[in-house]
């Protein structure tokens, strides 16, 4: 999925979420930084069931991030992909991202090992093109 830009846009910023209420701090740390540097940004969440009705819960949190999203001049996308990673790198290469902002994961280390990590292999993946990844505790 491509967004389209304002021209003269060099700052992209790209705040990834989860459905969890915690994540209104990292929307609001993407707003000021597109404040900051006279940018734009969007808030993206990945669906790697491709049922994000599945639960009702989530559901209405990942409204209210995005209703806050755009309430604060931002975008927002849905995308869907089975590794979380590639789908933000996907979508920052694409999107031409300049700084990707995410939450500290709060998986316990047996979680990391049992499902993987996101944030590293995201770094990983975009270093090449020089985005900035803020991780934010």
């Amino acid at each position: 999925m491509v967004l389209s830009y304002e021209p003269g846009v060099k700052s992209r910023i790209m705040v990834c979420v989860t459905p969890q209420k915690s994540c209104r701090r990292l929307v609001e740390r993407g707003a000021e930084r597109a404040r900051e540097t006279n940018g734009e940004f969007c808030v993206v969440y990945v669906n790697r069931n491709n049922d994000i009705y599945k639960d009702l819960k989530e559901h209405k949190i990942l409204i209210e991030l995005f209703e806050m999203a755009q309430k604060l001049g931002g975008r927002v996308s849905i995308l869907v992909g089975r590794k979380i990673s590639d789908t933000l790198a996907e979508f920052a290469n694409e999107n031409d991202i300049t700084e990707i902002i995410v939450g500290k994961s709060l998986r316990s280390a047996f979680e990391v090992l049992l499902h993987g990590d996101v944030i590293n292999p995201l770094i990983k993946r975009v270093e090449e093109k020089n985005i900035i990844v803020e991780v934010i505790e």
